[in-house]
């Protein structure tokens, strides 16, 4: 189910670059410099991928191979570029996540511990508005106050992870053996580590491979417009060149590292169960 996913991620990118407007366009026929005979072996170059199948083909029995080809743009290999961008964004993502599940956690504990009608207002307006921001104007708020990357991908995560821990949370407090713990003097941390997060820990691994999901993909445009040398930065200036090769093997990195993300929470979730 995975290869076959990824394939066919890699097949509906390749469509859409392919049949975009302008595509087959490039600006070097326009330099005075180039000869005719050059510009006609670029337009050759352009003609030999015209057929969306036939482009396809190669590139799957070249990967097979480990060869993935050459950015036309940058005119190098693609596995070192993605080599080399990878660990950025990997670094960013992670630490991205780490802290709004941080923030996240100690918020939603923070609304059950201390029940108050005036924090939970407030706190569902502040994940409201955080949740109703694009992940490009977190990215640009993020330049003017000079944070990190990790931080804006933070803030776009902390919305959606907010919202069901704190169900999740006042779910597991409202079980009947909990009242009765609670009645019966138990302190609040080891109902916490003893009760609560046993009850919703199948939950919390579905959860943590969807925020990975979601941190991965709002790595794309806070890279792009934070100027990081991460994979989102190449993915966006990929798109800008037209450069098909290189958009369609980062398409298929992070359609691999999306489903992979919800196949291990999957399989968490059922080995909690």
């Amino acid at each position: 189910m995975l290869a076959a996913v990824c394939i066919l991620g890699g097949l509906l990118s390749a469509s859409l670059v392919r049949f975009s407007p302008g595509y087959g366009a490039d600006e070097r026929e326009l330099d005075p410099r180039f000869s005719q005979a050059s510009v006609e072996a670029i337009r050759n170059s352009h003609r030999l991928n015209a057929g969306l199948l036939s482009y396809y083909g190669r590139y799957l029995a070249g990967a097979v191979h480990g060869d993935f080809g050459s950015s036309e743009w940058l005119q190098r290999p693609i596995s070192s570029l993605i080599k080399e961008r990878f660990p950025v964004t990997a670094k960013s993502v992670l630490l991205g996540v780490l802290l709004a599940w941080f923030v996240a956690l100690a918020v939603s504990l923070a609304g059950v511990f201390f029940r108050g009608f005036y924090f939970d207002i407030s706190t569902t307006l502040a994940s409201g508005v955080l949740i109703a921001l694009p992940a490009a104007v977190v990215a640009i708020f993020s330049v003017y106050l000079r944070a990190p990357v990790f931080v804006a991908i933070a803030v776009v995560t902390f919305p959606k992870l907010f919202r069901y821990l704190r169900n999740l949370l006042n779910h597991a407090y409202s079980q009947p053996y909990i009242l009765a713990a609670r009645a019966r003097g138990i302190s609040r941390a080891k109902i916490l580590f003893h009760h609560v997060l046993p009850l919703a820990s199948p939950a919390l691994f579905a959860l943590l491979g969807v925020s990975l999901a979601v941190a991965f993909g709002a790595a794309i445009p806070i890279e792009a417009l934070c100027d990081s040398p991460g994979v989102g930065q190449l993915a966006w200036q990929a798109a800008l060149n037209r450069d098909l090769p290189l958009i369609m093997n980062l398409t298929l990195l992070v359609t691999l590292i999306t489903v992979a993300a919800n196949m291990l929470a999957n399989i968490a979730h059922e080995g909690a169960l």
